[in-house]
């Protein structure tokens, strides 16, 4: 199930770059955390260093970072933390099936879990639009805001994943 809401996710952050005229840096970003997390989750993922996911999603929550002071937004600052939750995961995943469980690890992980998974209610909430239904009778109701429930299906997956290794 995982796999293909990563996939499905990763799947909507392609058609958007490849169709939009605007800045993509964050839809190649979140497109990248989509394969990456499919690739993560399975045995052979190990195959790729943990070195090159860290390199990797400390580069992309440093330019989150980045975006988040320079626009004044808190949503670019979520993508930042999600991107850490990533780097953490990169570092703290067992590799090989000869590990021993370390209790800060599974707290820091069961956090950074619980957090995403409640980030995804709130991304959900936005994206369906929940938070701002019209009083009036009768109106029309405006479309999912597809953007946003793609970014509640990868918290929740990730959230899950971290979850699952503490």
């Amino acid at each position: 199930m995982l796999t293909l809401a990563f996939g499905g996710a990763a799947g909507f952050h392609l058609v958007r770059w490849l169709w939009r005229a605007e800045p993509w840096h964050e839809d190649v970003l979140h497109l990248v955390m989509g394969l990456a997390m499919i690739v993560m989750i399975w045995p052979w993922g190990h195959a790729v260093p943990e070195s090159v996911w860290i390199t990797v999603f400390t580069l992309s929550a440093g330019w989150f970072l980045a975006r988040a002071v320079e626009v004044r937004r808190v949503v670019p600052l979520f993508f930042a933390t999600a991107m850490g939750a990533m780097v953490w995961m990169s570092a703290a995943a067992p590799s090989g099936s000869h590990h021993m469980h370390h209790m800060p690890r599974n707290w820091v992980s069961a956090g950074l879990g619980a957090y995403l998974v409640a980030a995804s209610v709130w991304w959900v909430v936005r994206g369906m639009r929940l938070g701002r239904l019209s009083a009036a009778a009768g109106a029309d109701p405006r479309p999912p805001d597809w953007s946003a429930l793609c970014h509640g299906t990868m918290s929740a997956g990730m959230g899950l994943a971290l979850l699952a290794m503490a």
